[in-house]
């Protein structure tokens, strides 16, 4: 391999990616029923890779990544309250 070659996630992951992103799922649901969307989306965006090549994966961590988003009524806020790093994650 080399140096510097990007990993990508197999489908052979895939099945554990798909645990966690519903592991991840039923905890955003509990934060926006807390009324914490910008902790929901923080946690969507947490574990996120854009190194994923299965569809059904990208799928279901878009689906999660988006629920959040469209909680959030206060999009200058949520800017300003996100670390910096998490525009990265968010833009990709």
């Amino acid at each position: 391999m080399m140096a510097g070659a990007e990993k990508f996630v197999e489908a052979d992951n895939a099945e554990a990616i798909i645990t966690r992103i519903e592991h991840k799922s039923r905890k955003i649901e509990s934060l926006l029923k807390q009324n914490k969307p910008v902790e929901a989306l923080k946690t969507a965006l947490e574990g996120s890779s854009h190194m994923i090549r299965d569809e059904r994966c990208k799928s279901a961590n878009w689906i999660v990544v988006h629920r959040a988003l469209m909680a959030i009524k206060d999009v200058e806020g949520m800017f300003s309250s996100l670390d910096p790093e998490y525009y990265d994650i968010l833009m990709k």
